[in-house]
């Protein structure tokens, strides 16, 4: 069974570095993406559904004998971007720029950064968590 969970953000992302991310698909809809993790055959899994993108970057290392498709995760970010925190936005290759230059802080956006075997960084709308119990 799949739920969608209210835990403590800041717990679930810590946990996620003992995770591996095994799946990354678009959703159509709202312009979405889902990351797929599992913790092992001992725990459930856990996805991230994030919505409304305005941005996203996808990387990985350079190796083309690598042909696994599970990613190990390193650290993850998953923040409301504040009001004036343009330094988040202004680092992006995509300029968030208004038509006087200056850089657009939307409060309702939402910003999500995962490092490891592969890097995805999103600049969204909203997120929901889901957590196999």
């Amino acid at each position: 069974m799949t739920i969608s969970i209210a835990q403590n953000i800041t717990t679930f992302l810590e946990d996620l570095k003992s995770a591996d991310l095994i799946g990354i698909s678009l959703l159509p809809q709202n312009v979405g993406l889902r990351l797929e993790f599992t913790f092992g055959p001992e725990s459930g899994d856990a996805k991230i559904e994030l919505y409304r993108i305005v941005h996203l970057v996808i990387s990985q290392p350079l190796n083309t004998d690598d042909e696994d498709f599970c990613f190990w995760v390193g650290e993850v970010e998953l923040k409301k971007i504040e009001e004036g925190e343009s330094q988040i936005l202004s680092a992006l290759s995509y300029p968030f720029k208004d038509s006087k230059g200056s850089i657009e802080t939307d409060s309702s956006l939402i910003y999500f950064r995962l490092e490891g075997d592969i890097c995805v960084e999103v600049v969204c709308g909203n997120y929901k968590i889901f957590q196999e119990i």
